[in-house]
């Protein structure tokens, strides 16, 4: 059974592997990724598909927004040494985002995240940096999308073991960033994480976790999602059956790479507020990890393979299966290489964050006994 560090380390490098190994493929349809790559092993990284120096640009396993907009959150967690919220993010994580030089591999030098962002992900600095505006409500406006729910693993870790306090800590944070079903999405993926995290966990207790607290349209396009799922499946026809069960609660009838901007037409509800609708990242994840049956590679080849926006889905899938397998439940050339790529050290990063949660864990157990205390 992994201990509680070697299933942090194993959150974090399975979300780097994921993220850095579905970037080449970003956007790219499922049967073009099986064209092009449908030999490949999967045991090393897929090499840069673009631009004329391999040393730049997505692919050989460098990280993308992603990972980095979690390291971000792991940061602000270091910083505050406790719990966080919408006032976390804004005082806590936003200057790391925005303030502070870190090394983005896919660019090859040091730069402020900020700049490598997308358009929504750099919202919250308007609304908050420029307009003033209460962290709580800083999201309302934002392009609803993926944003929140690829970085909040580390919110499940800080909540290991306890599902509902991950979902409402995710959801206060992401109130900052977004709205709507982006931030249903963000607290679902930090719920199913902090079951992940829990002793002994299986992935079914962190699917079920994600169904039993999910609502609205995540909620339908979750349960259809893993309930479409068989492991005995080829991947071809997981891919197939997972699309279909999610598409109907995805507002984008065709297929728009997240890393671009959305061509919308004069009268549109693509990327706005909504019950019915979900991201598709997060519940084509949790397939994903439900498909793998507890075989990393497996679970990593069904996140990439499926195509769109596969850095995401199979970054939160291996970070999923991290959790509850540790490092020594992934592919450890892999690890080494996602630290060599990306000039880091995840190891001793899940130390210090580790040192983070452990300080958190016994402030949560003095307002407990506080809490006992006034009950009498």
């Amino acid at each position: 059974m992994a201990d509680f560090l070697d299933k942090l380390a194993g959150s974090l490098y399975g979300q780097a592997i994921g993220d850095g190994m579905g970037a080449p493929v970003e956007g790219w349809s499922s049967d073009r990724i099986k064209e092009q790559f449908g030999d490949h092993d999967f045991t090393s990284f897929l090499p840069p598909t673009h631009g004329d120096d391999p040393a730049l640009g997505k692919g050989a396993g460098r990280i993308t927004d992603d990972t980095l907009m979690a390291e971000a959150l792991i940061f602000a967690y270091m910083d505050a040494g406790d719990h966080l919220d919408a006032y976390g993010y804004a005082e806590r994580m936003l200057p790391h985002v925005q303030g502070e030089q870190v090394w983005v591999p896919e660019r090859g030098k040091e730069m402020s995240l900020f700049d490598r962002l997308w358009h929504p992900e750099k919202y919250p600095w308007m609304r908050l940096a420029m307009g003033n505006a209460d962290p709580r409500s800083a999201g309302v406006g934002n392009c609803v999308n993926c944003g929140v729910a690829m970085w909040t693993i580390p919110a499940g870790a800080v909540n290991a073991g306890d599902p509902e306090g991950a979902y409402q800590e995710a959801a206060a944070i992401g109130l900052a960033h977004n709205e709507s079903f982006a931030v249903e999405a963000g607290a679902v993926m930090a719920a199913a994480a902090a079951a992940a995290f829990g002793a002994g966990a299986t992935i079914e207790d962190a699917v079920t976790a994600a169904e039993r607290l999910s609502r609205d349209g995540t909620h339908g396009a979750t349960v259809a999602a893993v309930g479409a799922v068989d492991p005995g499946d080829d991947l071809d026809t997981f891919v197939l059956r997972v699309r279909t069960a999610v598409a109907p609660f995805d507002q984008r009838e065709g297929h728009v790479p997240d890393d671009q901007p959305l061509a919308l037409a004069a009268a549109s509800d693509i990327g706005r507020p909504s019950r019915l609708a979900s991201i598709e990242e997060l519940p084509v994840a949790l397939a994903a990890l439900k498909y793998g049956a507890g075989d990393f590679m497996r679970t990593l080849r069904a996140g990439v393979c499926y195509g769109r926006d596969c850095d995401s889905i199979a970054g939160m899938a291996c970070g999923l299966h991290g959790a509850i397998y540790g490092r020594s439940g992934l592919h450890e050339a892999l690890c080494v290489e996602a630290d060599k790529a990306n000039r880091r050290d995840f190891m001793e990063l899940a130390r210090k964050f580790g040192e983070t949660i452990a300080a958190i864990a016994e402030k949560d157990r003095k307002r407990a006994a506080a809490h006992e205390a006034a009950l009498g």
